[in-house]
């Protein structure tokens, strides 16, 4: 069975260093994590102990949403099979990533979005 832990919304943004920059000097979150590391960046995590949200470039494939939840498992794979057997939807099987994650998409019953991941 994989644990779940660390769930934590992606809030989609049409400029992600704009939103950022309103929940920092605003809300008092911290930028702990940015990808690009250089440039105008597609993705931020923010913190604001205990919790974060993260904000993300807005893409075609988010119209009509403005928010998916991110959770963090040990095994992608072991997780999509358990979601996949409990009637979640796959949007978007496992697959590694660039930054060094592994990534599945479900949609729950009511057609939220789910992002599983899991650090490489």
């Amino acid at each position: 069975m994989s644990d779940f832990r660390e769930a934590f919304p992606i809030l989609y943004a049409d400029d992600v260093e704009r939103a950022v920059c309103f929940y920092v000097g605003n809300l008092g979150f911290e930028q702990v994590y940015r990808f690009p590391t250089e440039g105008a960046p597609d993705f931020a995590f923010l913190k604001l102990e205990p919790l974060g949200i993260a904000v993300s470039k807005r893409r075609p494939e988010h119209e009509g949403r403005d928010f998916e939840l991110c959770i963090y498992t040990d095994d992608v794979d072991a997780a999509a099979e358990r979601l996949r057997a409990a009637g979640a939807e796959e949007v978007q099987p496992p697959a590694d990533r660039e930054w060094g994650e592994r990534m599945a998409y479900y949609r729950d019953p009511d057609g939220h979005l789910l992002h599983v991941t899991a650090k490489l």
